[in-house]
């Protein structure tokens, strides 16, 4: 996999030229696949320099995976994450963050996204996945890719229990980077008690989604969610309800 976890290059630094997005690569020893994971390659907003044309260009013969989440889920998820990053400054309710970020709801309507990707590529080299059989079956959702690739399902279990995203900018919602970190010396030592007590003690409280933003955005999304169940032979009817 490319150094690092989200290179963006072509959506954000297309205009450095390919031997620049080569630098990603540079750890290649001749391995069976290469890859990276940029999951706004998906849903970027349509440009003039489109991002699915773009890899056409330069990859017409690329494989393409994309994991696909409740999109009313993946929304939240989506708050969470940004939140947890965020340095400083008071925390804002989920609601809020929707009025103030419109690509949060725009990043769900999975349907639009993929018919624009089979604009330039045959539905052959689209491998689609849904995020419940990764939580359903991890080590049978591993192989459906090392099949699609033409690798082996060669990887070691300790990989099927690591959730990246989860982890990511945590020390920033709690009140004490410092405290955080000494609730996690104390895990990483094994005093998890101890630790999960300084945890706690530190937490910063973020608000639930409220029943009526999930059931407006259940009907935002109900048509774009039939479509997709269709178009993937799968049935999707708990996506569309409470």
């Amino acid at each position: 996999m490319a150094s690092v976890k989200e290179v963006h290059f072509f959506d954000r630094q297309y205009e450095k030229g390919l031997d620049h997005y080569e630098t990603f690569f540079s750890a290649y020893d001749g391995q069976p696949a290469v890859g990276e994971s940029t999951p706004d390659y998906l849903h970027g907003e349509w440009t003039e320099n489109d991002v699915p044309a773009l890899i056409h260009r330069h990859l017409p013969n690329v494989r393409l995976i994309a994991s696909l989440r409740n999109p009313v889920d993946r929304a939240y998820s989506r708050y969470l994450n940004a939140t947890a990053k965020q340095k400083g400054g008071s925390l804002i309710s989920f609601e809020e963050k929707l009025v103030q970020s419109s690509e949060f709801i725009r990043e769900g309507f999975y349907y639009e996204q993929i018919q624009r990707y089979l604009t330039y590529f045959p539905r052959k080299q689209l491998l689609l996945l849904l995020f419940d059989d990764l939580q359903a079956d991890a080590p049978g959702f591993m192989r459906k890719i090392c099949e699609f690739l033409e690798i082996r399902p060669q990887f070691p279990e300790t990989v099927l229990s690591v959730n990246i995203n989860a982890a990511a900018g945590k020390q920033n919602l709690g009140k004490s980077r410092a405290l955080w970190l000494l609730a996690k010396a104390f895990s990483n030592f094994g005093f998890r008690t101890v630790g999960d007590r300084v945890r706690r003690l530190n937490s910063v409280e973020i608000s639930p989604m409220s029943r009526e933003t999930r059931y407006k955005l259940i009907d935002t999304y109900r048509e774009s969610n039939l479509k997709l169940q269709e178009f993937l032979g799968r049935d999707l009817s708990h996506w569309n309800r409470p």
